[in-house]
């Protein structure tokens, strides 16, 4: 067992009951209502929110799966426009766990939190962080530390769920299995093959078609329209007074202003292109002053599964919006349908010239030698999706292939392409660690 000579320096072994963990040395034992213990970072001038971790420790007799599904299910009813990243399975102290990641708005921060759950001998425990984005990569890594030095004084097995068992204590059922993969498991795993459907992008802006956009875009130096400019576009004049960007006499709103305040003090600009069944869509990312305006085409929730905001999006046309800089990765996340997917390594990795896009259309059919994992990619939905940053030389290729999850793409000398499963949560690492580094190597006259 590690002793706290053992450790590196910062760290410090706790014991909280019958769970023992490494824990930054630093963090103070803060109240925690309804919780077993938590422990929060030093309160410091500007911090605003306080890094921690949660941990709870119940009774409980269903199984990992359930308590996974239910944790799931009530999180994104209860947190303001809650996201979630990734659901995967983990082993802590000789279980098999699960590991969830989510995002979500609080206390007028943009929030990341990552969960891991346990059962064993008829008990639950929940071990939950939380940070503010610009310290999530910091936490996050110290995570691995963390839930590897854990020990839980509980013994005997989990519970072997029936086909509709309930924990008596907490009313928690057991969730709907995906077959092939509780069969490949040999343990129940939960489906999640429902949730891309209901977990849809966001976005409150207005709705504006392709030419108004540009003209817009063209006139962010300004801060009203001229007389010639109100004669000569009076209908896209009118779409903006609609959308409540423009006065009727041709000054910019109050959130037009603010929104052009991106493109005004620009800091990087990010390009996010996908494709699904021949539609091609865009999501551009004009970050600047601290915040970031956005120019969301259809989603990859609206293409694939037709839920989004509102009335679809035309190709073509975009939602004007505008968010805080460290709400991009989860809203870039959320566009490209990056989220909770069971990813399983089949034995077709490379297509040939040509068939990536017959994918991407639905068109494409398993090779006679594919095994079920290749298969069950090949027939789940495809939306393409192509990353980069101006200015950092970032560029990157994936494909979310529903409920086979998220692939890498690269391509082949021979005109091919070549993809490889990647867990979604290492996708969300990329576009934090990335966007991070664009807003820190900004030019140096805007540091």
């Amino acid at each position: 067992m590690m002793t706290s000579s053992d450790l590196p320096p910062g760290w410090i072994r706790r014991d909280v009951g019958t769970v023992h963990l490494n824990l930054p040395e630093a963090w103070e034992a803060v109240a925690a209502p309804q919780a077993t213990a938590a422990f929060a970072h030093p309160a410091l001038d500007g911090l605003g929110f306080r890094p921690n971790v949660v941990i709870r420790e119940s009774v409980y007799s269903s199984s990992a799966a359930a308590l996974a599904a239910y944790s799931l299910a009530t999180t994104r009813a209860v947190f303001n426009n809650c996201y979630f990243v990734s659901h995967d399975e983990v082993e802590i102290d000789g279980t098999e766990g699960r590991r969830q990641r989510y995002t979500y708005d609080g206390g007028g921060f943009s929030l990341v939190v990552e969960r891991f759950l346990l059962v064993r001998g008829g008990h639950a425990l929940e071990l939950t962080t939380t940070a503010p984005i610009w310290m999530a990569y910091e936490v996050l890594e110290g995570n691995a530390f963390v839930a590897g030095s854990l020990s839980w004084d509980r013994t005997g097995p989990a519970h072997a769920p029936g086909p509709a068992d309930a924990d008596p204590a907490s009313g928690i059922r057991e969730p709907r299995h995906d077959p092939w993969l509780t069969e490949l498991a040999g343990h129940p795993v939960e489906d999640l093959s429902k949730l891309p459907a209901v977990q849809a992008f966001s976005s409150e802006g207005p709705l504006l078609d392709a030419a108004t956009v540009e003209f817009l875009l063209q006139q962010h130096k300004r801060h009203r329209l001229g007389r010639f400019d109100l004669l000569s576009h009076q209908p896209m004049v009118d779409r903006l007074v609609e959308a409540e960007l423009m006065e009727q006499d041709g000054r910019f709103g109050k959130s037009l202003e603010f929104m052009f305040g991106a493109l005004r003090e620009p800091d990087f600009t990010v390009a996010v292109d996908g494709r699904h069944e021949g539609v091609g869509t865009s999501l551009r990312v004009y970050a600047g002053a601290g915040r970031a305006l956005v120019l969301a085409g259809a989603a990859a929730s609206e293409l694939v599964h037709g839920t989004g905001p509102g009335e679809r999006v035309p190709e073509g046309s975009a939602r004007f919006d505008v968010v805080g800089i460290e709400a991009l990765p989860a809203l870039i996340a959320a566009w490209a349908g990056v989220g909770p997917a069971w990813s399983v390594a089949g034995n077709v990795t490379r297509l040939a010239a040509g068939d990536f896009l017959l994918g991407c259309d639905g068109t494409l059919q398993p090779p006679g030698d594919a095994d079920a994992a290749s298969r069950r990619l090949i027939e789940q939905p495809w939306f393409a999706w192509n990353m980069s940053i101006e200015g950092t030389g970032f560029e990157r290729s994936w494909l979310n292939a529903g409920a086979a999850g998220q692939y890498a793409v690269g391509a082949l000398d021979d005109g091919g392409t070549e993809m490889s499963p990647v867990p979604s949560v290492q996708v969300w690492d990329v576009l934090m660690q990335e966007l991070g580094a664009a807003t820190i190597a900004r030019p140096a006259d805007r540091n």
